[in-house]
C-alpha cells in the first residue's frame, strides 16, 4: 500500500467502524474527526511494484468507498468477487422472489436476507475481528485486481509493456475471463504493436495485430491500424518491384478485412501494372519476338496473377516460348583444380553437345538411341555397318539435320593422329569409312566392336563448318565447331545462365504442340534458399536431391520426384603416375581401414535404414552385367589394415637397406676389405624411412567432402598421414605431381569401355598411363576392347572385378540412388532417366 496514508487509513478505518456500529451514547466521547480519513479523490494509486509485492506476499487489499462522503476504507479482500455489490443485490432479489415451503426455509431465507444487508470486512492489521458495514452506506468497492488494472492502464500509457503484461497475467489467473481484463489485453496488443512498428519491427507488429484480430475482430482501432502499418510497406515493396512481398502484405490485411480500403486500392494498382505489362508482351509477340514476349508475360504474372481473358493471353504467350527454370549449385564448362570430370560439366555437355548415340534407358545393360541415324545395319559379321541418316525430324527436335559428309568429316578429325580430336580407341576399331550418299555412311572395322552405339558416343565436331546447317554452331576452345547441338548458351553471369534451342520450333502450331524453348540455370550458394525457391514455385526443376530430402519432396503435393536409372558410385581412384603409393599392401590398407556402412548410414545418407544407398564392391552399379556376383563389399578391418600399412612401410625399409648394403659392398671392395652382409643388416638403422604423406583431392560436393573427412579419421587410426584437397578452386586441374588419391563420383554407362578412363584418369587412352600397373593388369584392361561376344566381355569384366578388388587398384565405397524433382507444371520427362537433361527438348512447361 502507498506509504503517505497507510497508518492514517488503518487508524481511521477502525475508529469509523466503531462509530458505525457502537451505540450512539458510547460513541459520543472521543469521536475522531472524520476528515482525517482520505477521500477517494485524495487516494494515490499504488505503484506497480507495491501492487506486485502485495500480490506475491498475499497482502492484497480492497478500497471500500462510502456513499455518504466518498471516504475510503482500506480492507482485506471482500467476497464475492468480482462485482461484489452487484452480486449481493442480485442474490437479495433472488431470495426475495423465493416462496419458502416451511418454517425452516423461511428462517434460513430471513437469516440470509439480514446478512446481505451488510458487507463483512476485516482490517489489514486485524484480520480476526470482523466488522459489518450496512450495504446502503457502501458507494462502491474497488477491488485489488481493479487497482492493478488501473495501474496497467498507466503502464501502457508509459510504454512499459512487459510489466503491464505481467500484471495482466496475475489478474487473469486470479479472475479468469473477467470482462474488465479483456479490453486491457486488447489495448496491450495495440500499444505493443505501435511500439514494434515505431522500432521498425513491422512483422512483429503485424503478428500482434493478428493476435488482436483473433481476440476481437470488431475492435474499432484494429482496421485503421492495419492500414497505417502495412500501407507504407506495400508502397516500398511496389517501388522496389518486390511484388511477391506486396501481395503478401495485402493478403495480411485481407485475411481479416477482405473489403479493407487500403488493400483494395493496392490490389487494383498492381493489377493495373500487370495488365499494362501483359499488353506490352502481346505487342512483342505480334512482332515475332516470342522470347521477349514470354519473359515480359512472366514479369506480368509475377506482379499479379492473371485471371479470365488475361490468363488466357498469358498462357498463350508462355506456351509459345516455354522457359524451364533450373536450380544448380555450380555451372559447367568452368575450370577448377579438380583433375577429374565434374557433374556440372556433364550437365552442360548434355545440353550443348549431342553425341551420335546417347543413353536412353538402363537396367543390367545400357540402351542407346540416336537423334541423327534412322537405322544402322551391320554386315559382314559385324565388320561393316551402313548408317542411314534421318532426312527429316519432328518439329520439337532441336538438333539440326546433318549430312553424311559432315559426320564423315567429324570421323576424319577423330581418326587423324595429328589432329586435336584424335581418338586412339576409335582408330583401333575403324579401318575405313566412306560416304555413299548424303544420307548414307559406311563404316568398316578392323575388328568387330561389341557395341557400335557405345563406341560412337561423341558429338559431331569439326575444325570448321563444311556446310551451312542454318544453325549458329558454337565454337569450342580449340577453334573447332560443334555441329550436333541441342541448346546453345546465349548469355550468362555469375549466378545465371541462359540456354536456347539451337533450332526453334516453327510458328503456326497449336499452343499445346510447343515445347521448352529456353532453359535458365540459376546458381544458389545456399541449399536452403534453393529448396525455398523450389517450394515457392520460383524454380521448375531441381536436378539433384539430397538423400534426406527425398521423402519430403515426395510428400509435397505440387512436386514430382523422379529416380535416375543409374545410381552414382562413390569411389577412390589412385593416381597411376604417383610414386607415393608404392605397393599393394598400402592400397589394401587404405581400403580395409574404411568403415563403409557407418559412413554411408551416418554421413552420406543420414538414414539408419539406408533406403537410398548401399555399399558397393565396384566402380559401376551393383545391378550391372559387369558385376561379379561372387565379389563382396570390402570388409572393415582396422587390425589387418594396420598390419598391411606396417608391411608396406617395412618393404620401403628393406629396399633402403638393400641400397645401403650395395653401397657398403662397393666401398669395402674398393678398400680390399671383407664384407659381412648379415652383420651389416643387423647394425644398419633405417628408422628414418616412413611412408610418404598422401594427398587426396575430393570432388567439390558437400556430401563427398563430408565423407572424405570421415575417411581420413579412419586412416589416421592406422597411422597414415593424408592431406585433403577440395577441388573447388578456380584454375587449371591439378597435375599428376600434386595428388595421389581422388575421391570422385562416377556414373558408368558402359563398364566395358568406361573402365580404362576411370583407372587412368585420362580420356586419351594413353597406354603409358597403364605402365605403373602389373603386366597382367595392363593386359586385362587392354583386352576388354577385344571381347568378341557379350559373354566373353562379361567374363573378362568378372575377372578384372575380382583382381581390382583383391589388389585395391580402385577403392569402391558405395552407390547412391539419384533423384530429380519437377514442378507438376513440367511434363514430358522420362520416368527413369539416365541423365539430367534427357530429351529436354521434348519437355513442356505449362502455366
Amino acid at each position: 500500500m502507498f506509504e503517505p496514508f497507510k497508518s492514517l487509513v488503518r487508524y481511521g478505518t477502525a475508529v469509523l467502524l466503531l462509530l458505525l456500529f457502537l451505540p450512539v451514547a458510547a460513541a459520543q466521547e472521543g469521536q475522531p474527526d472524520r476528515t482525517t480519513l482520505p477521500k477517494l479523490e485524495d487516494m494515490q494509486l499504488p505503484s506497480a511494484d507495491e501492487l506486485i509485492q502485495a500480490d506475491l506476499k498475499n497482502k492484497e487489499f480492497d478500497w471500500i468507498v462510502l456513499s455518504r462522503d466518498g471516504t475510503v476504507v482500506v480492507a482485506n479482500p471482500v467476497f464475492p468477487r468480482p462485482d461484489t455489490l452487484q452480486r449481493r443485490v442480485e442474490e437479495r432479489k433472488q431470495l426475495e422472489a423465493q416462496r419458502p415451503q416451511n418454517a425452516a426455509e423461511r428462517e434460513q431465507r430471513s437469516k440470509r436476507l439480514d446478512e446481505l444487508k451488510y458487507l463483512i470486512v476485516t482490517l489489514p492489521d486485524d484480520p480476526v475481528a470482523e466488522y459489518q458495514i450496512p450495504l446502503i452506506q457502501v458507494g462502491q468497492v474497488i477491488l485489488f485486481e481493479e487497482l492493478m488494472l488501473r495501474r496497467v492502464d498507466k503502464l501502457l500509457e508509459e510504454g512499459q509493456i512487459r510489466k503491464a503484461y505481467d500484471m495482466l497475467l496475475a489478474v487473469d489467473q486470479e479472475m479468469p475471463n473477467w470482462s474488465e481484463t479483456k479490453p486491457r489485453f486488447e489495448q496491450l496488443l495495440l500499444t505493443e504493436s505501435a511500439l514494434k512498428a515505431k522500432d521498425g519491427d513491422i512483422y512483429a507488429a503485424l503478428a500482434l495485430l493478428d493476435e488482436l484480430a483473433a481476440r476481437n475482430l470488431q475492435h474499432p482501432e484494429l482496421q485503421p491500424r492495419f492500414g497505417e502499418i502495412v500501407s507504407p510497406m506495400i508502397k516500398q515493396a511496389v517501388d522496389e518491384s518486390n511484388f511477391n512481398k506486396a501481395r503478401f502484405l495485402i493478403g495480411r490485411i485481407e485475411r481479416h478485412f477482405p473489403e479493407h480500403a487500403e488493400a483494395r486500392s493496392w490490389r487494383k494498382k498492381i493489377l493495373d501494372l500487370s495488365l499494362a505489362k501483359l499488353q506490352e508482351a502481346v505487342a512483342l509477340a505480334d512482332q515475332g519476338k516470342n522470347a521477349e514476349a514470354s519473359a515480359l508475360a512472366r514479369e506480368a504474372e509475377a506482379i499479379s496473377p492473371t485471371t479470365g481473358n488475361a490468363r488466357a493471353t498469358y498462357s498463350r504467350l508462355i506456351a509459345r516460348h516455354q522457359t524451364l527454370r533450373v536450380a544448380v549449385d555450380s555451372f559447367g564448362n568452368q575450370s577448377f583444380n579438380f583433375p577429374g570430370p565434374l557433374e556440372a560439366d556433364a550437365r552442360h555437355r548434355e545440353l550443348t553437345a549431342v553425341p551420335l548415340f546417347e543413353p536412353t534407358a538402363a537396367d543390367e545393360i545400357t540402351y542407346f538411341r540416336s537423334s541423327f541415324f534412322e537405322k544402322w545395319d551391320p554386315s559382314d559379321l559385324g565388320r561393316e555397318v551402313v548408317m542411314t541418316l534421318r532426312s527429316t525430324r519432328p518439329h520439337w527436335q532441336s538438333q539440326p539435320i546433318l549430312t553424311a559428309n559432315q559426320i564423315a568429316d567429324a570421323l576424319g578429325e577423330r581418326l587423324n593422329p595429328n589432329g586435336p580430336l584424335y581418338d586412339k580407341r576409335l582408330a583401333s576399331f575403324v579401318s575405313e569409312f566412306s560416304v555413299r550418299s548424303p544420307t548414307e555412311l559406311r563404316l568398316k572395322f578392323s575388328r568387330v566392336p561389341l557395341n557400335v552405339e557405345s563406341l560412337l558416343r561423341f558429338p559431331v565436331t569439326v575444325s570448321r563448318s563444311t556446310e551451312d546447317t542454318g544453325v549458329s554452331s558454337p565454337t569450342l576452345d580449340d577453334g573447332s565447331q560443334l555441329l550436333s547441338t541441342r541448346f546453345v548458351q546465349v548469355s550468362g553471369d555469375e549466378n545465371t545462365r541462359v540456354y536456347r534451342r539451337s533450332v526453334q520450333e516453327p510458328d503456326g502450331l497449336d499452343n499445346s504442340q510447343y515445347h521448352i524453348a529456353e532453359i535458365i540455370e540459376r546458381r544458389f550458394a545456399d541449399r536452403h534458399q534453393m529448396v525455398q525457391a523450389l517450394l515457392r514455385g520460383e524454380i521448375d526443376f531441381l536436378p539433384s536431391v539430397l538423400p534426406w530430402e527425398i521423402d519430403a519432396f515426395r510428400a509435397a503435393p505440387s512436386l514430382v520426384t523422379v529416380r535416375k536409372s543409374i545410381p552414382v558410385s562413390h569411389v577412390i581412384t589412385l593416381n597411376p603416375m604417383s610414386e607415393n603409393i608404392p605397393n599393394a599392401q598400402l592400397r589394401r590398407a587404405l581400403s580395409l581401414a574404411i568403415d563403409r556402412t557407418s559412413i554411408l548410414r551416418n554421413v552420406v545418407l543420414k538414414d539408419p535404414e539406408m533406403r537410398h544407398g548401399r555399399t558397393s564392391s565396384s566402380a559401376w552399379r551393383k545391378n550391372s552385367y559387369a558385376t561379379n556376383p561372387s565379389e563382396d563389399v570390402p570388409r572393415y578391418d582396422l587390425r589387418l589394415a594396420f598390419a598391411l600399412r606396417f608391411a608396406s612401410e617395412s618393404q620401403l625399409k628393406l629396399a633402403e637397406i638393400e641400397v645401403l648394403e650395395n653401397a657398403a659392398k662397393a666401398r669395402a671392395k674398393e678398400a680390399g676389405q671383407e664384407f659381412d652382409s648379415k652383420q651389416f643388416r643387423s647394425e644398419v638403422k633405417v628408422d628414418y624411412i616412413r611412408l610418404p604423406p598422401l594427398r587426396m583431392v575430393v570432388e567439390p560436393n558437400d556430401g563427398a567432402v563430408a565423407a572424405a573427412e570421415r575417411i581420413l579419421v579412419y586412416w589416421k587410426k592406422i597411422g597414415l598421414d593424408v592431406k585433403l584437397i577440395v577441388g573447388n578452386e578456380h584454375g587449371d586441374p591439378l597435375p599428376d605431381t600434386e595428388w595421389d588419391l581422388m575421391y570422385r563420383r562416377a556414373r558408368m554407362e558402359e563398364p566395358l569401355l568406361d573402365l580404362w578412363p576411370l583407372i587412368t584418369n585420362d580420356t586419351s587412352f594413353d597406354i603409358r598411363r597403364l605402365d605403373p600397373f602389373p603386366d597382367w593388369m595392363r593386359q586385362e584392361v587392354i583386352n576388354l576392347d577385344y571381347a568378341s561376344s557379350f559373354l566373353e566381355a562379361q567374363n573378362r569384366l568378372f575377372t578384372i572385378h575380382r583382381h581390382i578388388a583383391a589388389q585395391a587398384f580402385i577403392i569402391p565405397l558405395w552407390e547412391i540412388d539419384e533423384y530429380m524433382v519437377f514442378q507438376k507444371s513440367v511434363s514430358g520427362f522420362s520416368e527413369n532417366p539416365v541423365s539430367t537433361y534427357q530429351n529436354a527438348e521434348h519437355w513442356t512447361v505449362r502455366p
